[in-house]
């Protein structure tokens, strides 16, 4: 069976890799470096539920950060403004959480087992801390955490201004060293930098000037999902490999500053930004960086990274199929944590083995054949 897997960002590289599990003659089309828009996240694996946008509390936490300087409004698609307005508050469907509970297993299962074959990507499980600085909003996410924490442990410490949560089965890895490890492990599947212009629902890809059919395309283009029928925005995010004399002794997330920090053996990864903008534009990263800095000693930058979270209007991914068509997309903060899953669910679509998830495929009744010039 031929399938062609377009995007090889985190959730097409785990498509792919799936498909070449299950004998699929595999072509993964990326015009850019494997993994470019997914390598700038901080690397954080959260055994969550879900991250949902759909609420007056995500709302509060966005005026926060356009507060303080991490969050800019330059341009959001229309669409999934206007399904985001239907949505607001509406809670999602009974088993909608256990979905995304075993989505996310199943993508920790999967860092796990690769760690133990060979540990190359600096995988870790040793927690993680979310620091908050105004009480009430500590208040609010502190009985949000206590009331799932018979499926999500979570200890309330006394640590920073307001107070901490420590989720003991968090874990993080290096997202660079990660996707050289999935190039590597990618050994039978042909990848192909082209730059894709449009897919059709039969199974036609048109890249640059040449254009194939396949039995099955599996569209994991992250915000590019949204030429698909997808109501989908980007949320703009940056990431530093920096040298500190602060001690991050686990991956920590200042919550009411939107920054994240994760250790490695010489160096700390900080991460930031909630840019609502679908153009390429950086101008915002220096302000971003100015933030991570009040929180994190930065003494040296060793490099940078930039990608845009795929945000659906709940903020919770989506991965359907409608004829040949398939696409995964809309992990948003958490898409290294679902990427796994995700990418097993697409390929499975893909080749037939499976139908339609009635929550994971929401999104996706209306897809069609799109254009992503």
């Amino acid at each position: 069976m031929k399938v062609a897997v377009v995007g090889g960002g985190i959730v097409g590289l785990f498509a792919a890799w799936y498909l070449e599990k299950e004998g699929a003659d595999v072509t993964l089309l990326e015009e850019g470096a494997l993994g470019k828009g997914s390598i700038h996240a901080a690397g954080i694996i959260e055994p969550a539920t879900a991250y949902r946008t759909n609420t007056f509390s995500f709302l509060r936490r966005v005026r926060r950060y356009l507060r303080n300087g991490t969050c800019t409004i330059r341009g959001f698609d229309a669409g999934w403004l206007v399904e985001s307005a239907r949505q607001l508050e509406r809670t999602p469907p009974p088993g909608a959480d256990e979905t995304m509970r075993e989505l996310s297993l199943t993508s920790v299962a999967e860092y796990r087992a690769l760690a133990q074959e060979t540990n190359d990507f600096d995988y870790v499980e040793s927690g993680l801390v979310q620091r908050f600085d105004d009480p009430r909003h500590f208040a609010e996410e502190r009985a949000l955490a206590l009331s799932r924490r018979s499926t999500v442990p979570v200890e309330v410490r006394e640590e920073g201004r307001a107070g901490s949560l420590f989720f003991p089965e968090a874990g993080w890895l290096h997202t660079e060293r990660f996707v050289e490890r999935m190039a590597r492990e990618l050994a039978k599947t042909r990848v192909l930098r082209r730059r894709v212009r449009r897919v059709e629902l039969d199974g036609t890809v048109v890249a640059d000037h040449e254009s194939a059919r396949f039995d099955a395309v599996a569209v994991c283009a992250g915000v590019g999902c949204r030429k698909f029928g997808v109501p989908l925005t980007g949320v703009r995010g940056y990431g530093w490999h920096a040298e500190s004399h602060d001690k991050v002794g686990v991956a920590t997330i200042f919550v009411d500053s939107g920054i994240a920090a994760v250790p490695f053996a010489k160096e700390v990864k900080v991460t930031g930004g909630w840019d609502f903008d679908l153009s390429d534009r950086l101008a915002h990263a220096p302000t971003v960086l100015e933030a991570v800095r009040r929180v994190v000693a930065v003494d040296a930058i060793l490099d940078f990274k930039e990608g845009s979270r795929p945000c659906t209007p709940d903020g919770l991914p989506t991965v359907g199929r409608k004829e040949r068509l398939v696409v995964a997309t809309g992990g948003f903060r958490l898409g290294w944590s679902f990427a796994p899953g995700l990418g097993k669910q697409a390929a499975r679509l893909a080749l037939g083995s499976t139908g339609n998830d009635p929550f994971l495929a929401r999104y996706c009744g209306t897809l069609r054949s799109g254009d992503l010039r």
